[in-house]
């Protein structure tokens, strides 16, 4: 059995659940993401939705009827090598260390916790998605690496934007992106706002903004923001890699990231005097249901005065 967290990661021959857990509060969005498998590099699903609601009376007697089946929609994006190293000289490694027995087990350690930023990074901010290319570089073989679309990609229905002008944020700004959703049939669940934006919610009336215990400890008790609005609770995650000009409502159940290869550590091969570890993995992020999210952009990130 493990007598400290670095053997129990150095033990864990699939750390891809190291990499959520490892930094829930500064990776939120990430950690809340269900876990599913992608089996190629254009990683694919299909989507479908209900027909709006008709008038449906029939006579006695009446004569079935049909219509044509709609299709489903096929929805891809393509997955991303992520990959994290260190390396420590032999000499490092042998030497007593003040609090700690291994320096490039303690160096993995971070090294962990810094991938699990790039995954939240990634997710919140990439716009575009790329299938990558083979090139060639002056005749030598070459590549450009595969790229997946994050939030900015996948959420376009159901956008709230000012034509490049900065606006406040208001709660009933909010209320007003939930409606187009509900709308549109979804029903978000989490707001994902930047230190900044968090402020700005915590300016709003109490009977819209209450707090609940999550986490409770003898040294920190970890408080969770809910919004009260016409279209239910949403409960508001910080994130420290969403900007101030924007904010978004999200249903996670319909947010998955998907593995093509799971995050793994290991050595690589001694070619001098030192030891080197990486960890690496291939995924994507399957982002179903596009209508149940929204997103308002032009905020102006400006806490207002309360006097």
């Amino acid at each position: 059995m493990a007598s400290n967290t670095y053997q129990a990661i150095g033990n864990k021959e699939d750390v891809s659940d190291i990499i959520t857990n490892i930094a829930p509060y500064d990776t939120p969005l990430y950690s809340r993401m269900g876990k599913t498998r992608a089996t190629q590099v254009n990683h694919e699903w299909l989507e479908d939705e209900l027909g709006a609601a008709i008038p449906n009376m029939n006579e006695e007697g009446y004569t079935y009827s049909t219509v044509n089946a709609t299709p489903r929609i096929r929805l891809n994006n393509y997955t991303q090598i992520m990959h994290r190293g260190v390396h420590v000289t032999d000499t490092q490694e042998a030497v007593l260390h003040y609090g700690l027995r291994s320096e490039i087990a303690y160096q993995m350690a971070k090294q962990l916790k810094e991938l699990a930023f790039d995954c939240e990074k990634a997710v919140i901010e990439q716009s575009t998605k790329s299938p990558g290319s083979w090139i060639n570089v002056n005749g030598a073989p070459s590549t450009t690496p595969r790229q997946f679309g994050g939030l900015p990609y996948w959420i376009v229905t159901n956008v709230l934007a000012n034509g490049g002008a900065a606006r406040p944020l208001t709660f009933d700004l909010i209320n007003t992106a939930l409606e187009m959703t509900w709308n549109a049939g979804g029903k978000p669940s989490i707001l994902l706002v930047s230190p900044r934006n968090k402020r700005v919610i915590s300016t709003f009336t109490a009977g819209n903004t209450k707090y609940m215990e999550g986490n409770k400890t003898n040294k920190l008790t970890h408080m969770i923001s809910v919004l009260e609005t016409d279209f239910g609770t949403l409960q508001c995650l910080t994130d420290r890699f969403m900007s101030n000009d924007v904010v978004y409502g999200l249903s996670p159940e319909y947010i998955k990231k998907a593995f093509l290869r799971n995050f793994k550590t290991g050595d690589l091969p001694k070619i001098n005097d030192m030891g080197r570890r990486m960890i690496n993995g291939e995924w994507t992020v399957e982002m179903r249901a596009e209508k149940a999210h929204f997103k308002i952009e032009d905020l102006d990130g400006v806490v207002p005065t309360v006097g």
